[in-house]
């Protein structure tokens, strides 16, 4: 259904932001009101939405100026020094201009790990280089000019002289060699590359996960995860491409068109520079390609990356399209990501095409002018025999493979080095949240919290906080109460340092936290949220999430203690029961029980409950409820609710307005003020309450 709103009553539209998702809220006759919810894939979007309405309930022209950028402007899509397109124009780095030699000198570290195997690829690379090169010279010189014409001289020197059977034989038995070594040769390499290629491709990805598990949420609220999950597992395959594939075959191919050259100018000069003439046609061509082929690359890379997010997109929010009946919009919506890449494919499909078509004109005809001039020498002029023709005719063969080889080598290079510098983005990526040099250690901790002048906000220009003072004593229980987007939720978070302050100071037990060892902090604050996340594995495993060390006879203590024993029990497996990711399998009451299980075998010192109960019935809530009565007892507790009612045994409680605490008291201080803010929430609730009962 649709709901429609009276724009004037629409007031302070704004964004909360969490990890993954994005909810637009206004105040709406005096209340807050949620409008939507959705993927951080439309934060941009929403931020344009607000501008626009802010025109036009002010009387403005709508800027129509200020558009999403689905298409990049022109200027921002080409680097301004080359003018070659950025492969990835949100990055604006430009391949040519970067220099790469720094990259190439990282991802060569990697491969230094390999030696040995490195070495074994390098000999059977050889092997095949100097196979090529004698294949053409044993199968048109030596068989045809020396064993068929009975050349005693030649033979001679081998011990051959009138053995011509013996000699045809020999050189026959050598051909097979050269054939059975190459192909030995082959399956080595195959077989060493990848080894080399998976042991790399695993190093990689596990320097990004480590480097990404340590960057802060700013970096994941700010990315596609479609985006993030490319880099992670196509990027790392890429830059192997470049030391596996690329950087030796540029070797053992260049050394084969080297050595081919010498040998063919050592058989016939004249031959060698006919071989050669059309070279640089070709070398022309390639160096032509590149830039094409690195800007339709860049535009491939950001479809493939659309696509990505889209498809993780509607997979992570299956539930809200099908409640919706979304499909069709959904599938409507993806078709033109899609499309774009289906674009990007076939125009690098057809540059390439076209590119190999006059590519393999250029070497058929390089072919039939060396056996018309090669048939003229040897009928003609007597100048070669019809051996070192053939010979010619092989190389020439020969040469097509690498030079074929050097018509991808800068597309090769290209993807590498780029994909490269996508992925050391991430690992050289600097957390926002960092542990001091002289971290101190929380030994004994009491479990109080002190916050100073704390100002903070996810924009710069847009604090969610202000000014924020408040001291929670030892052991304390403190209710957070406000409106949605009030800002409860970011409150904690700073406490807990998953983001840091603007301005001001928190401290637990008179110690800044950002002096505070990471660990030890995370340690000793514990969260349970509404948004519980359930690992893949098994539910002792997730209960012991953060807490590896645990007994299992501590687990079913926790479990018990929590009033999640009995459900799990009950289960196929009990405690061994695999669950799948994000626990698909439980209930809303069941993933938060063993949340709170996973909080009890923590054993925090400083407890945060937001919206523990936000998303269970009434029945669960009283169980869980009469679960954290036991986990918060001993703890200083800093507790959000959707209930005000169940905030009435706090010690304290807190009322945040617009980002700054404008109420505080007990729960009975605060109801008494019929003009305060809580009087107003908890009188909403109950008549609300009252309706529902209706």
């Amino acid at each position: 259904s649709i709901v429609l709103l009276d724009i004037n009553k629409v007031s302070n539209l704004r964004l909360e932001t969490s990890i993954g998702s994005v909810t637009l809220l206004s105040d709406y006759e005096g209340k807050s009101k949620k409008i939507a919810a959705l993927t951080n894939l439309y934060l941009e979007q929403m931020n344009l939405f607000i501008r626009h309405f802010e025109n036009i309930k002010n009387g403005n022209d709508i800027d129509f100026g200020l558009n999403v950028k689905e298409e990049e402007d022109e200027e921002e899509l080409y680097c301004p020094i080359c003018k070659t397109m950025y492969p990835d124009p949100a990055k604006k780095v430009c391949p040519k201009c970067t220099n790469k030699r720094t990259i190439f000198g990282r991802v060569l570290k990697y491969f230094f790990k390999y030696k040995i195997s490195i070495f074994i690829l390098a000999l059977t690379y050889i092997t095949s280089a100097v196979i090529s090169i004698a294949w053409p010279y044993l199968n048109g010189k030596v068989l045809f000019d020396h064993v068929l014409k009975k050349d005693n001289k030649f033979l001679d020197k081998y011990g051959l002289k009138g053995e011509y059977t013996l000699a045809l034989l020999v050189v026959t038995l050598m051909l097979i060699g050269c054939r059975l070594i190459s192909e030995i040769s082959n399956m080595v390499q195959m077989a060493v590359m990848a080894k080399i290629s998976t042991a790399t491709v695993r190093d990689i990805k596990t320097d990004v996960f480590n480097s990404m598990s340590k960057l802060s949420l700013n970096f994941f609220t700010s990315k596609q995860t479609g985006g993030l999950m490319t880099r992670v597992s196509s990027d790392s395959l890429t830059v192997t491409m470049l030391f596996i594939d690329c950087i030796p075959s540029i070797i053992v191919q260049g050394l084969t068109i080297i050595v081919t050259f010498v040998v063919m100018y050592r058989l016939n000069w004249k031959m060698a520079l006919i071989t050669c003439i059309l070279l640089p046609l070709l070398v022309f061509m390639t160096i032509k390609l590149r830039p094409g082929l690195w800007s339709l690359s860049g535009k491939r890379h950001r479809a493939e990356k659309s696509v990505s997010s889209r498809a993780n997109d509607n997979l992570v929010g299956a539930r809200v399209v099908k409640s919706f009946g979304q499909e069709d919009a959904e599938i409507e919506r993806f078709i033109k990501p899609n499309e774009n890449l289906k674009d990007a494919e076939i125009n690098i499909v057809k540059l390439r095409n076209r590119f190999t078509i006059l590519y393999n004109m250029v070497q058929e005809i390089s072919s039939i002018w060396v056996w018309m001039l090669g048939v003229f020498f040897v009928l003609k002029t007597n100048e070669i025999e019809l051996g070192v023709l053939i010979t010619f005719v092989g190389y020439v063969g020969q040469l097509n493979g690498p030079m074929n080889f050097f018509s991808r080598v800068f597309r090769m290079w290209s993807e590498s080095i780029n994909a490269a510098q996508r992925l050391f983005e991430i690992i050289d990526s600097i957390p926002d949240i960092r542990e001091g040099a002289n971290a101190i250690s929380l030994d004994n901790p009491r479990g109080e919290i002190e916050l100073s002048d704390v100002t903070f906000g996810y924009s710069v220009t847009k604090p969610v906080l202000k000014n924020i003072n408040l001291k929670v004593k030892e052991g304390e229980m403190l209710g957070i109460v406000g409106r949605s987007g009030a800002g409860k939720s970011t409150l904690v978070n700073l406490i807990s340092r998953l983001y840091d302050v603007e301005k001001g100071s928190i401290k637990i037990d008179g110690v800044d936290v950002k002096k505070l060892a990471l660990k030890d902090l995370r340690k000793n604050v514990a969260m349970v949220s509404q948004d519980t996340y359930i690992f893949m594995g098994s539910v002792a495993k997730n209960i012991a999430y953060g807490n590896e060390d645990a007994s299992m006879e501590d687990i079913i203590r926790a479990a018990k203690l929590a009033s999640a024993h009995d459900f799990i029990s009950k289960m196929p497996d009990g405690y061994d029961t695999i669950i799948g990711a994000s626990g698909k399998s439980l209930s809303g009451g069941e993933k938060q029980r063993i949340s709170i299980a996973r909080a009890i075998l923590a054993n925090p010192k400083i407890l945060i409950l937001d919206e523990a109960t936000a998303s269970v019935d009434t029945q669960t809530e009283k169980a869980i409820q009469n679960s954290l009565k036991i986990l918060t007892k001993g703890r200083t507790t800093l507790s959000i609710a959707h209930r005000l009612s169940t905030l009435r045994d706090a010690d304290r409680l807190i009322v945040i307005d617009d980002g700054c605490i404008v109420e505080e008291g007990t729960h009975d201080e605060l109801y008494s003020n019929e003009d305060g803010i809580f009087y107003k929430l908890s009188e909403l609730q109950n008549k609300s309450l009252a309706n529902v009962e209706l």
